[in-house]
């Protein structure tokens, strides 16, 4: 970063500088002793809602308007692939979510899934965003749903068919099937609005090693911001763009390649994850997020996530005990 700035870089390329050192361990980073190998840039410490981080580096004033969080290495998450007793040739089959533990090591087996989908926002071309579930699982809607089909015309993208293909979404987030996800290869805008079968609760109203949210995403390379949200969509807390994502131990699982008409190849996609600690979003508890395209992705990097959300319970209120006289 200081031979950068001395060589008289440019803002970005100083930015870039910055992310680089920061997931490379190089940088002003943060390692919590309750986190384990998962970093925390430690601008995220000083962010308030609405408030852009401001970092001088040689004079040169950089802005980040949110937080960031990058994976360890690896996220510990089991699944039941039925098809497969190797967990690894289950690409276009089921994945069922079994259990994911924490860097403390204890095991979290109760999964919170979407129950409604809405709102659903996309500026790109057709061709590149998609609702995909494994062509040949049994748990949700097997196929690959292109947007623009959702209303019989596929020449363009109708609010129509953002309208549908916010249903096509909720069918591949409401299970525990992990081989089900939105789909896209464009980094035009996009967004949408989930709500929880339940409210979400943070174990821990502090920093700790337990995440609440598990952000699966095909390959590991795109970031992708998540905000928690009222009835009226206004942010609670503070947004966080998520990258860098964690290899699935202890077995890797893949996802097949689909061509553009929506037949299956050979080819295959590694499953990747990271687990967002609800404080890490400013919030306690959580009912409805929104998830978009970053702003301003670190480095000016890729953005068009293919991806899925799933909650976790990890607080469990005590059970009341009765007294009798």
């Amino acid at each position: 970063v200081v031979r950068a700035a001395r060589a008289g870089s440019t803002p970005s390329d100083l930015w870039l500088a910055v992310m680089s050192a920061v997931f490379e361990g190089i940088g002003d980073t943060e390692k919590s002793p309750h986190k384990g190998d998962r970093a925390v840039i430690a601008l995220s410490d000083s962010y308030t809602p609405l408030s852009p981080i401001l970092v001088v580096l040689a004079g040169t004033v950089l802005v980040c308007s949110t937080p960031v969080r990058g994976g360890g290495s690896t996220i510990e998450i089991h699944v039941d692939t039925p098809c497969c007793p190797d967990a690894s040739d289950a690409r276009g089959q089921d994945i069922l979510l079994q259990s994911v533990v924490s860097d403390a090591g204890v095991s979290y087996t109760e999964f919170i899934f979407a129950s409604s989908v809405s709102n659903v926002q996309y500026a790109g071309a057709v061709n590149k965003f998609s609702v995909i579930t494994g062509h040949e699982s049994v748990v949700g809607d097997p196929g690959v749903f292109a947007v623009e089909d959702e209303d019989g015309n596929g020449a363009s993208i109708s609010s129509q068919d953002l309208s549908l293909c916010a249903s096509r979404i909720l069918n591949a987030w409401n299970h525990e099937n992990i081989n089900a996800y939105i789909n896209r290869r464009s980094n035009a805008d996009f967004s949408c609005e989930v709500e929880f079968s339940m409210t979400i609760d943070d174990n821990d109203p502090g920093d700790d090693d337990v995440g609440e949210l598990i952000i699966f995403e095909v390959s590991g390379n795109s970031w992708l911001q998540i905000e928690a949200i009222d009835d009226d969509g206004v942010v609670l807390g503070q947004p966080l763009v998520v990258g860098n994502y964690s290899k699935i131990a202890p077995h890797n699982l893949y996802t097949t390649k689909y061509k553009s008409d929506g037949s299956p190849t050979n080819g295959k996609y590694e499953l990747k994850a990271i687990a967002v600690d609800l404080s890490d979003l400013g919030v306690t508890s959580v009912t409805k997020l929104r998830v978009r395209s970053p702003e301003h992705p670190p480095g000016g990097g890729d953005i068009k996530a293919c991806f899925r959300v799933v909650g976790v319970k990890t607080c469990y209120l005590p059970t009341a005990v009765m007294v009798f006289d």
